[in-house]
């Protein structure tokens, strides 16, 4: 009797094959059945048109200490808050798969998440990078399947520097890895943005202190927003959520301008977005080591992206200061604060490491044209410190030399001197925090009776080779260290 052998083959769904524990695969969150039955009873009874998504961080918007953000931006716009403490990217995955989006069509869904997916002090499993990205974007295109009409706006993980620690002191983990972690998982969530459906908004910086550290004011944990926080945090996310609603903002307009950010201002000869283009194309590449950021001034330097129809005004001095060093030029013709903080704001350092970042900005927000309005002193100021919580949240490892502005004009009664000496006073204190350099070259550039050369500046604006020799020799202490 011949015997048949009968193989059987099963084949398992392709997420079966992750393992568990994955990032992408979604399992239930254990001591929230209550409240994600409360959760899905309210979505069953009526429509919202925002939901907020996330972790603790948006769940502690249910405490009555946060109850004055959430009555002014959000329960205007018809939100539910879908945050759950100690929630990562799994569970937000569960979440929405068992019941959380039935029957919904909110007009945004915000979402924050993947702080709690690289805590390697309380979970068992602990995701990298990549893996909390991956995590991150399988809620995206879950969301953008269920959610067809809905935008999203994705958050970058909020920065946490909180240390814990065993009985006997030892610390459990590492603050330091859960930061920098968090740092690049950022950084790569970027790419899922599309300009349309799927927005990325990066509003760490408003947690930062000048000298780098989280403000305990907004941050007493090192992990979540106080409730001063959670305005910050609104505060600047109201221009975008506005625009997506397409309604009014919900908190008063910025009256100082130099905080506003914007792209291009004026309407001039200048290839502004050609520029911006050119520096995205060759900013990874060059995986720079030094950084210079500002206007015109720093972009006449020299260096790469080269200004093609117009020639260097320092080449040799550029060549020498920097020799052997990748530099990057974000010296942009007409910039003034605001220019600078739109380009921070749309990638501009993203993904980057420099050792030294030059900041040289200001001068051009000293007076009026026909598109914008001079600043204050104070207001130039506040621009500044505004720049450097920037560069504080997205480039935490590197030096900042802080430029005192530039003198102008060619005698000491110009208009412009008093203005930039009350600026340049002002800056003194941003050069006394950790990690920040202030370099103020007004005593060089001028001669003993106040005047300026035009051997230096031919306009009395512009460096000539001559001053940016000076400049050179006074930054070669700084970026030999």
């Amino acid at each position: 009797m011949t015997k048949t052998l009968i193989f059987v083959i099963f084949l398992a769904p392709v997420l079966l094959f992750a393992e568990a524990g994955s990032a992408t695969v979604a399992a239930e969150q254990r001591g929230w059945k209550e409240r994600r039955a409360e959760k899905t009873g309210v979505i069953k009874e009526r429509q919202f048109d925002l939901f907020m998504i996330g972790d603790s961080i948006t769940h502690n918007f249910d405490k009555p200490a946060y109850r004055e953000v959430w009555d002014q931006f959000y329960a205007p716009r018809k939100a539910l808050n879908l945050g759950y403490s100690g929630g990562r990217t799994e569970n937000t995955l569960w979440n929405l798969t068992h019941g959380e989006l039935k029957g919904q069509s909110p007009k945004v869904v915000t979402l924050l998440i993947g702080t709690n997916n690289t805590d390697d002090a309380n979970y068992p499993v602990v995701h990298s990078a990549q893996e909390v990205f991956e995590g991150t974007k399988a809620i995206v295109q879950l969301l953008r399947k269920r959610l067809p009409s809905t935008k999203i706006l994705l958050l970058r993980i909020f920065p946490r520097t909180n240390v814990y620690r065993t009985k006997n002191g030892k610390e459990r983990g590492s603050a330091a890895k859960r930061f920098a972690v968090n740092h690049r998982a950022g950084e790569l969530a970027s790419a899922l943005a599309d300009g349309e459906w799927v927005h990325c908004l990066d509003v760490n910086h408003v947690f930062y202190r000048a000298d780098g550290s989280l403000d305990p004011k907004l941050m007493p944990d090192q992990l979540h927003p106080s409730p001063a926080g959670a305005r910050a945090w609104a505060e600047a996310m109201e221009p975008k959520l506005a625009e997506l609603f397409g309604d009014e903002p919900k908190s008063p307009k910025l009256t100082n301008s130099a905080l506003v950010p914007l792209p291009k201002i004026e309407n001039d000869f200048y290839d502004w977005w050609k520029r911006h283009e050119a520096v995205m194309k060759i900013k990874d590449e060059l995986h720079p080591e030094i950084v210079l950021l500002g206007d015109s001034i720093t972009h006449l330097w020299g260096g790469l992206p080269e200004w093609k129809g117009r020639k260097a005004m320092g080449p040799k001095s550029f060549a020498k200061t920097f020799v052997g060093r990748r530099v990057l030029n974000l010296g942009y013709g007409f910039d003034r604060i605001q220019n600078v903080l739109w380009r921070l704001d749309h990638g501009e350092v993203r993904g980057l490491k420099p050792k030294h970042v030059i900041l040289n900005i200001g001068t051009n927000n000293l007076w009026p044209t026909k598109n914008a309005r001079g600043n204050t002193p104070e207001e130039i100021a506040e621009g500044i410190r505004a720049v450097i919580q920037r560069l504080r949240a997205k480039l935490p490892e590197t030096h900042l030399t802080l430029m005192g502005i530039f003198p102008r004009g060619q005698k000491a009664d110009d208009r412009s001197r008093a203005k930039v000496a009350k600026v340049n006073e002002l800056l003194i204190p941003l050069g006394k925090e950790n990690g920040i350099t202030f370099l103020d070259l007004g005593d060089k550039l001028i001669e003993a009776d106040e005047t300026i050369r035009r051997e230096v500046m031919p306009d009395f604006l512009h460096p000539a080779e001559a001053a940016y020799e000076i400049w050179g020799e006074a930054l070669q202490n700084i970026i030999t260290e």
